[in-house]
């Protein structure tokens, strides 16, 4: 077992895609698989499904990727804060690489290039449900979370920044993908994809318990990743419901169209109430308009 192998679980547990982990990790797709069969072959354990171009992690798989990113997230920062000791001030944003971060994040770390040129931002794929857990346990200093993923607790600060309905993601040839606004008794002979409630925000499966007292005539399937819905959606196994700030308004592969529902969700940044470190409000107030500009 070595160092690339477990960064090559980690990426692919993240993604659940081979040939997006390759891209991101400028590695082979034959590459990336010979490392995951390689740390199986050791572990004598098999770490993900693969079941018709679907990955998703084995229970085996879960709780390696839960311990060992952890560790391997703290090797990266003792390593980076040694390296640029008295240089830079280090912050651990965690986010969960939705459509609307990968827009936003680039534009972010440009502005910070010249704007808080001081402050070194490491990025970091987390379990949105893992939300108070990972602050407390201080492995991030900053999330890009959800409220009621953070809840009330008296120990963290949430700063709003989007507030959002729900819409209906829908292949662009599917007959409803031109209406204006949908209801839940419209996706009646829709099948479904549903977003995995153990890794998406509580609103999102509180709109999803609805579409369950439908027709029983509908095929379910299950996306672990809000990336993964929307390829399932792109490949025609179905539609499925997301916030409206998590879509690409720009993806002209998919139709959006809003839900009539009166369940909202407000996305925004947590942290801990006793950090006062002044870069770090400094970068949650560029942060707020890098998202709001691109969000406009």
């Amino acid at each position: 077992m070595n160092f690339t192998q477990i960064n090559v679980f980690i990426n692919v547990a993240e993604t659940l895609n081979f040939s997006e982990t390759a891209q991101k990790m400028h590695m082979t797709q034959p590459s990336i698989t010979k490392n995951i069969q390689q740390l199986e072959l050791e572990l004598t354990k098999k770490l993900f499904n693969r079941n018709k171009g679907i990955v998703s992690l084995t229970a085996e798989g879960e709780f390696f990727y839960h311990n060992i990113s952890d560790i391997m997230l703290r090797i990266e920062q003792t390593v980076t804060q040694v390296k640029q000791q008295d240089f830079f001030d280090n912050i651990t944003l965690g986010y969960t690489n939705t459509p609307f971060e990968k827009m936003f994040l680039p534009k972010l770390l440009k502005r910070m290039a010249t704007d808080l040129d001081n402050v070194n931002l490491a990025l970091h794929n987390f379990n949105l449900n893992s939300s108070v857990d990972a602050l407390l346990s201080k492995r991030f200093d900053l999330l890009l979370t959800t409220d009621d993923n953070v809840g009330i607790n008296k120990n963290i600060a949430f700063e709003p920044i989007l507030e959002s309905n729900f819409k209906v993601l829908l292949p662009i040839t599917d007959r409803l993908a031109k209406r204006s606004i949908l209801t839940i008794d419209d996706l009646i002979n829709s099948d479904i994809i549903y977003f995995n409630p153990r890794q998406s925000p509580p609103a999102i499966d509180q709109v999803q318990m609805t579409l369950k007292d439908l027709g029983p005539k509908r095929k379910f399937n299950v996306a672990e990743t809000a990336n993964t819905l929307v390829t399932m959606v792109k490949g025609q196994q179905g539609i499925g419901i997301l916030p409206g700030f998590v879509i690409d308004q720009n993806d002209l592969e998919i139709a959006s169209v809003p839900l009539e529902s009166e369940v909202k969700i407000t996305y925004g940044l947590a942290y801990l109430k006793s950090d006062d470190r002044l870069f770090l409000h400094d970068l949650i107030h560029l942060m707020k308009e890098v998202i709001l500009n691109e969000h406009d």
